[in-house]
């Protein structure tokens, strides 16, 4: 199978046990790899209606076809379960090394299902499969864990071969906002997903293997892989902007179109002083690292020398810096890098973390509670504040715990839910929809809540490489919201990340999935893959008790105006654009996809 190990690895926590299976072709026709595969046998094997934190609810590792063959960023690995923060399906982005290794390990998916009666890991090493003892692990954080497993193997060489995938603290005291960390300190999407691991008893998987990946036309491959990546070197956004800062360079953008939020997003930052991206060559010794098989190597380390963290880091991304740093008033690098390492070695999702932060921030603002009653030095500005409460959220005691529930039920527990500011109980990335109204109406309508690495629509909106559009503008949106959606979804699960898009048109992907598969996929194609896996997940949603009713964003968008640059007040006009995205999709007036869109999709069974 070009492309394919060919082989999952479903593994038993109740019973200790394991079994392989071959993958069914027919299935993955449908849905190639990744992040379909996942969707796919997961709303196939799990009822919607599942409490997360039980043990019928299941953890589905997969990597795509394109990861580990040398495909142009053929990187990503996806982990799909249902959400103990949202109660939707949930989706990790995993960048890196572990999908690959996962792959080489001998593997296209690993299936987690039941609970241990006490902490294991999962150990897959050279075909060697293992449930180990976890107990000495249980309560280390995520870089101690990596750590202490690779010293076990005892031979550093095998150590550097070998990939983890951890949850720390958060996620073993089953905190909503628990996150898993893979490669030492990456994190991406995923809330939730740290709490299910975390439930049953599974404190890590490790991989490492010697397999081989076929392609079909390894000539063809090569010379679409060199083309590819002359492309990137060619252009701006991913031969320099990327390459030098990550993703931090989005920062002084957004700030221009105030698109990045400030103080609970009450109104756009205010200030970019020692912030924006040339500012993190004075405050870090930036250091590039390349997931695998990317030539943009946009992931930046550094060593973090802080009172609350110290050692090996990475230097805070535009996530970060919007989440952690400008939503919570915060402008010092050091403070918001220190807060992201931190929400990594916890195993704590940023954006669900910075949005509680910010939640009891503005509740201390408008002295609904006081710093005295929470117990926290919360208040918008005082980073010191934020890192002690971030030191206290992962031990679920004292008076932290209400933070680690998550800013829903922050803002609930004190009547306050308007401040809330997110949707289907997940905060909100920083990309202040009243500002970019693409992705306004893509965070209304996520099937994961409104995270933005799940419809990257500033690449036009923003950033205007494929068409010049104006984010505050709503013409054309959502068919832009719908296109990169469906983009989304396919490079998910072929296993490609979707940055390279700055630089590169998706049409200039498919010639390098054909020649690696085998296939004769046109652009449209994939388009219709990435459609079918986006209207899957919004079946099993609405399954579980979601529908058009949860498509809207908090009332302070649509209500409460945001200053433009050309003098006029803006409001987000979800509401406006979602008749034209239902009807580009060939969904009801109720958000229901019809049977006609269904039949199309081959989706005639659901």
């Amino acid at each position: 199978m070009n492309g394919w190990i060919g082989r999952c690895l479903r593994v038993n926590l109740t019973s200790g046990k394991y079994g392989i299976e071959d993958l069914n072709k027919d299935v993955i026709q449908m849905f190639p790899g990744g992040r379909g595969l996942a969707v796919k046998i997961f709303s196939d094997e799990v009822s919607p209606l599942t409490d997360p934190l039980s043990p019928d609810n299941k953890l589905i590792f997969s990597s795509g076809p394109m990861v580990g063959t040398g495909a142009v960023t053929g990187a990503s690995c996806n982990v799909v379960t249902k959400s103990a923060l949202t109660g939707t399906l949930a989706c990790a982005k995993m960048r890196g090394h572990f999908g690959s290794e996962m792959k080489y390990a001998g593997f296209d998916i690993i299936i987690i299902e039941g609970k241990a009666e006490s902490p294991v890991i999962l150990s897959i090493m050279d075909d060697k499969i293992r449930l180990m003892p976890a107990l000495e692990y249980w309560g280390r954080s995520t870089s101690q864990t990596e750590d202490m497993f690779k010293e076990s193997l005892g031979d550093q060489w095998i150590a550097r071969e070998t990939f983890l995938v951890t949850i720390g603290p958060a996620g073993e005291r089953l905190l909503p906002i628990a996150n898993i960390i893979n490669d030492r300190f990456l994190s991406v999407g995923g809330a939730g997903i740290g709490a299910v691991m975390g439930s049953k008893n599974l404190k890590a998987v490790a991989v490492k293997g010697q397999h081989s990946i076929e392609v079909a036309d390894g000539n063809k491959f090569v010379q679409v892989v060199n083309t590819m990546i002359n492309k990137l070197n060619s252009a701006p956004l991913t031969s320099q902007s990327m390459t030098q800062w990550g993703t931090a360079f989005l920062v002084g953008l957004c700030y221009q179109k105030k698109i990045i939020p400030g103080n609970n997003f009450q109104r756009s930052s205010i200030t970019l002083k020692n912030i924006g991206a040339e500012a993190l060559e004075s405050a870090f010794a930036l250091r590039s690292r390349g997931c695998f098989a990317c030539p943009i190597a946009c992931i930046k380390k550094t060593e973090m020398k802080h009172s609350s963290y110290e050692g090996k880091g990475m230097v805070p991304t535009y996530l970060a810096i919007g989440a952690l740093g400008l939503n919570c008033g915060i402008s010092d690098l050091s403070t918001i890098g220190t807060a992201s390492m931190l929400c990594a070695e916890m195993g704590l999702d940023p954006v669900a973390t910075g949005g509680a932060l910010a939640t009891a921030m503005e509740l201390v603002e408008k002295k609904v509670t006081s710093t005295e009653e929470l117990k926290l030095d919360l208040e918008f500005g005082n980073g010191n504040g934020m890192l002690e409460a971030l030191k206290l959220v992962s031990t679920k005691t004292g008076p932290a715990q209400k933070l680690g529930q998550g800013a829903k039920a922050l803002a609930a527990s004190f009547d306050r839910a308007d401040l809330f500011m997110g949707v289907k109980g997940m905060s909100m990335s920083p990309f202040d929809p009243r500002a970019i109204q693409g992705m306004g109406l893509h965070f209304a309508t996520s099937n994961y809540g409104p995270h933005h690495l799940y419809a990257y629509t500033f690449i036009d909106e923003l950033l205007n490489v494929n068409e010049n559009m104006d984010p505050s503008a709503i013409e054309g949106k959502p068919a832009l919201t719908k296109l990169y959606q469906d983009i989304t979804a396919v490079m998910d699960s072929l296993g490609l990340c979707n940055w390279p898009l700055m630089g590169l048109k998706f049409k200039n992907f498919v010639p390098l999935v054909n020649s690696c598969l085998g296939t004769g996929y046109t652009a449209d194609d994939l388009l219709l893959i990435g459609e079918r896996v986006w209207n899957v997940e919004r079946l099993f949603n609405m399954k579980a008790g979601f529908d058009g009713s949860h498509d809207v964003l908090p009332a302070r968008f649509t209500e409460a105006p945001l200053s433009g640059d050309d003098g006029e007040k803006h409001i987000s006009r979800v509401r406006e654009m979602l008749p034209e995205y239902y009807n580009l999709r060939g969904w009801n007036e109720q958000g229901k996809p019809i049977s006609e869109t269904l039949e199309a999709l081959g989706l005639e069974e659901l």
